[in-house]
């Protein structure tokens, strides 16, 4: 009887990564034109009638198809890594192009993020902390017309893609890539925005993290801290937690956030209201 029930909720976890195997097989298609099987189209078109998608898949531009994809991508082969490798010390120690190329193309909706909630503004100069390969540092360019940024990050299998990334989009001279943790940083110009994903810093240094983001900020300069846990007992949560630590991340809440904010003297801390859509929450925090 133990088999039949394990069988039965394996096969209902699996339609659920099915499903998002689906819809972003789907999207896909828009990219690579006609071909495949026509049977095959047809029944991706019907699971995203059963899950009401349609209408908010075919909704999309191009760029937000893009940032969709690698949003399923990323955390899809990042579960697969841990079905393989479940004894791996935590740590993001991923080398494979296609992973870490579709976490960036991910990470860069953060912008649109911070547009929305009022942060930002043409000019500033940017600290994009674990930059990874700079798909935010190229993001936040195109958001804020004559913006800079600083990208940091340990990992040189991702600043390598990186820099190509860069020379790609013609910003090499508004974006600078540095091999560099958050603790061992040090900047004599200052920053007027600051971006700190909670998820990919270890607990251990966090508070070093926001510190050492505030000695750098330029008076009235913004740190954002981005956390993606809920308060609650939810699978989701869960899951989260589960990511976040397997990436070597926190698993802080945005209140914890903010608290960290205000313990380390930043002024007008909040959290801006982004809707309940949005799984990501941010925690911002200004020098006085």
């Amino acid at each position: 009887m133990a088999l039949e029930e394990a069988m039965a909720l394996t096969n209902r976890l699996l339609t659920s990564a099915d499903a998002l195997a689906a819809m972003t097989a789907r999207l896909r298609l828009d990219e690579l034109g006609d071909g495949g099987d026509h049977a095959v189209r047809a029944q991706l078109d019907r699971v995203a009638d059963v899950l009401d998608a349609r209408d908010i898949y075919d909704g999309l531009d191009e760029r937000e198809r893009a940032v969709v994809v690698a949003f399923a991508r990323s955390y899809l082969s990042q579960a697969l890594d841990l079905l393989e490798n479940p004894l791996r010390e935590p740590g993001w120690s991923y080398t494979d192009p296609v992973l870490l190329q579709a976490q960036g193309s991910a990470s860069a909706a953060v912008a649109t993020l911070f547009t929305a909630a009022g942060l930002g503004a043409p000019g500033v100069r940017i600290l994009d902390v674990g930059t990874g390969v700079a798909g935010l540092a190229i993001a936040f360019c195109r958001t804020y017309p004559e913006a800079t940024v600083v990208g940091i990050d340990p990992w040189q299998p991702a600043l390598e893609l990186a820099r190509r990334n860069v020379e790609a989009a013609g910003l090499g001279a508004r974006v600078t890539l540095v091999a560099s943790t958050i603790e061992d940083f040090h900047d004599e110009d200052g920053f007027d925005l600051a971006w700190l994903p909670s998820f990919f810093v270890p607990e251990a240094v966090l508070d070093d993290a926001i510190g050492r983001i505030h000695e750098v900020l330029r008076p009235g300069g913004e740190l954002v801290v981005g956390t993606t846990l809920g308060e609650d007992g939810s699978l989701e949560t869960a899951v989260d937690k589960l990511r976040n630590l397997r990436s070597g991340g926190s698993v802080t809440t945005a209140a914890a956030a903010l608290a960290r904010l205000e313990r380390t003297g930043f002024a007008n801390v909040r959290e801006p209201d982004l809707g309940p859509e949005v799984p990501l929450r941010l925690g911002v925090g200004t020098r006085a």
